[in-house]
């Protein structure tokens, strides 16, 4: 039967669910409250593809245009904060996908397709240019809590004795969103002040509670002697748990980082999820890498596929070219950044 494919409508909708829910490999990045977060909060247009055999949906890819000041407009799979790319039933529906994702990307500037895992079947003239630039991090829950904390490094194990042994913190699961305004405070310190990035609008983790379902976003906070020092912001969708933006203030005595993290693998494994999601790092951050991997993680290596359109070869990612940037942005007042620069992100996605 042939395939076809199309672009998602509200008569595809219930059968790109279910597709979804039939997936061990489906992300929230796939989920449709995801492109609805995307579309609110920085005016990106959701184009998700749909391929069909009859009226069978075997493979979706998620598809976004976004259209910054400088660049030129272009498709992305997911523009943050990890990767996502097409779930399919076989190599002809891949190929099939990408060769819609060309065909679309022919009157724009370029697509990059954002991949988890390799596409190592898919036809090569669908995908010309390929970069693997960073590591994902994933911990396998199957095995029990009991063999994941053995694998745990050393010191990490010491550390969480310590903190379980002291007197005056607290860790709090938000699932409502009650608790953004005490995560932002310290993620705009973190990101903005210290690393030197932009830092997303809040109203961006407000949108991500208000459009998925309840429990598919969980802010983690740690709270020491009545104050919060910030938290880690999930994602729990399908069977996976995605970490996505931490924000833990440094505390030498309780080290609160490594407890919340603890805790989220503790419900994950408890809650039945295949897959604990540590996120990406780059290649080249040393420091950022054993600190996941203390945490008996595998590591996996994604792949950026830049399509041609009317640019025929790909750039570097926009943060791997302004890397100069971050020195004055951590420079800057924090009320300074959230006023003037996190809104200026959707000119740059």
């Amino acid at each position: 039967m042939m395939i076809q494919v199309v672009k998602l409508n509200d008569q595809l909708s219930d059968r790109y669910t279910s597709y979804l829910a039939g997936r061990v490999d489906a992300r929230f990045g796939h989920h449709l409250a995801w492109g609805n977060v995307l579309r609110d909060t920085y005016g990106l247009a959701v184009g998700h593809l749909v391929a069909l055999e009859g009226d069978k949906v075997v493979g979706v890819c998620p598809f976004f245009l976004c259209k910054p000041l400088f660049g030129g407009a272009h498709y992305v799979t997911n523009p943050f904060p990890t990767y996502c790319g097409p779930l399919c039933d076989s190599v002809d529906v891949l190929n099939a996908l990408l060769k819609a994702v060309a065909e679309a990307t022919s009157s724009v500037d370029h697509a990059e397709v954002l991949a988890p895992d390799p596409l190592s079947n898919a036809d090569a003239k669908y995908l010309p240019f390929q970069e693997g630039l960073d590591y994902t991090f994933k911990l396998n829950l199957s095995a029990g809590i009991e063999k994941i904390y053995k694998n745990i490094r050393v010191n990490f194990k010491r550390i969480l004795n310590k903190s379980a042994k002291l007197q005056g913190m607290d860790l709090v699961a938000d699932m409502d969103g009650s608790l953004v305004d005490e995560f932002y405070k310290s993620y705009v310190r973190i990101y903005g002040r210290k690393h030197g990035f932009i830092p997303h609008v809040k109203t961006l983790f407000k949108n991500i509670f208000a459009q998925f379902p309840k429990g598919d976003a969980r802010l983690y906070m740690a709270r020491i002697h009545g104050k919060y020092v910030g938290g880690v912001f999930t994602f729990w969708s399908y069977n996976e748990v995605y970490y996505a933006w931490s924000a833990v203030e440094p505390n030498n005595e309780f080290q609160p980082a490594h407890s919340v993290i603890w805790r989220i693998v503790q419900d994950a494994a408890a809650q039945g999820y295949d897959w604990f999601n540590m996120g990406e790092s780059p290649k080249t951050h040393e420091s950022l890498i054993r600190f996941k991997e203390g945490w008996g993680t595998d590591i996996v290596e994604p792949r950026r596929y830049f399509i041609p359109g009317k640019t025929r070869e790909p750039s570097p990612r926009l943060f791997d070219r302004v890397s100069w940037a971050k020195t004055i942005i951590a420079s800057l007042p924090s009320s300074v950044i959230t006023t003037f620069l996190s809104p200026a992100i959707r000119y740059f996605l």
